[in-house]
């Protein structure tokens, strides 16, 4: 009989499909803040890029050797959030990208009303 955990190894148990998602939104924060400018962080007033890497990069690797139950796994999805719900956005707004995309406001072309 052919089952879930035998068509998709590593993901045998609810615990192991949280592992591997944490570990995707870890190196997502950490592949953006490897891209991003370095100059984008200090226009945005943030944590300079060399901070950035440094945080996600051992706290992801802290996931991969210990485990997200750990203490710094804990601490890393704390700072991977927080790198991606206030950090990315400055940065994104600071690139002239900001609020782009889906569901955007537009900005109005032209000389302001008076």
């Amino acid at each position: 009989m052919i089952t879930f955990q035998s068509l998709i190894p590593g993901f045998d148990d609810p615990l192991s499909v949280i592992w591997w998602v944490l570990l995707a939104i870890k190196l997502v924060a950490l592949a953006d803040a490897v891209f991003r400018p370095r100059a984008v962080f200090i226009a945005a007033d943030k944590l300079t890029k060399p901070g950035w890497v440094l945080i996600l990069s051992v706290f992801t690797l802290s996931q991969v050797f210990q485990g997200w139950l750990s203490f710094f796994g804990l601490i890393g999805i704390v700072a991977s959030a927080v790198y991606l719900v206030d950090a990315r956005p400055a940065l994104r707004a600071a690139t002239g990208r900001g609020r782009g995309g889906w569901g955007a406001l537009r900005r109005r072309r032209g000389p302001r009303p008076l």
